[in-house]
């Protein structure tokens, strides 16, 4: 893959591997017209599930709809686009729930390091998630912070990072 983006005049970087084969790339090139070339010629050799060009600024969405959408790409094991995606409500949280958005991003953070292989990472960054997932609630918009934070301990005491559903 990076070879042939190479030769188009791309640059792939941070390789990704989700538990079920697929490869998540972040991919530089000068222009829309020369991504739509490489995904053209990618397409006969893999599916390509998705894209999203991170140079367009996000559509205003209301803080559930984008929670929404984070859920969906963690349990698909999309972490680093969720991750994204929360950053945007976590900036203007505060309080508890600015604590709670930055410990669920940095669960993210954690899931990406593992999909790159680097598990003590993972471990060493759910670490500094774990408190903040303290929540009075069980849940957030959706989101089970009482599994998620189950499922974080688990794999501390096991030294095993596996995806995770919330």
């Amino acid at each position: 893959l990076k070879g042939l983006a190479r030769s188009l005049g791309a640059r792939v970087t941070h390789p990704r591997w989700t538990s079920y084969g697929a490869l998540e790339v972040d991919v530089f090139l000068p222009s829309v017209r020369d991504f739509e070339l490489l995904t053209a010629v990618l397409e006969p050799l893999a599916k390509v599930e998705f894209t999203r060009n991170l140079d367009e600024a996000p559509r205003f969405q209301p803080k559930e709809s984008v929670i929404e959408e984070a859920v969906g790409y963690f349990n698909s094991e999309r972490y680093w686009e969720c991750h994204e995606a929360l950053e945007g409500v976590w900036r203007p949280a505060e309080g508890e729930e600015r604590r709670l958005l930055q410990a669920i991003i940095l669960v993210c953070a954690a899931q990406v390091h593992e999909q790159r292989g680097e598990r003590d990472v993972a471990l060493g960054i759910y670490r500094r998630a774990l408190p903040g997932l303290k929540w009075e609630g069980r849940s957030y918009h959706g989101v089970d912070v009482t599994r998620l934070r189950k499922q974080v301990e688990r794999a501390m005491e096991e030294g095993v990072v596996t995806p995770l559903k919330v």
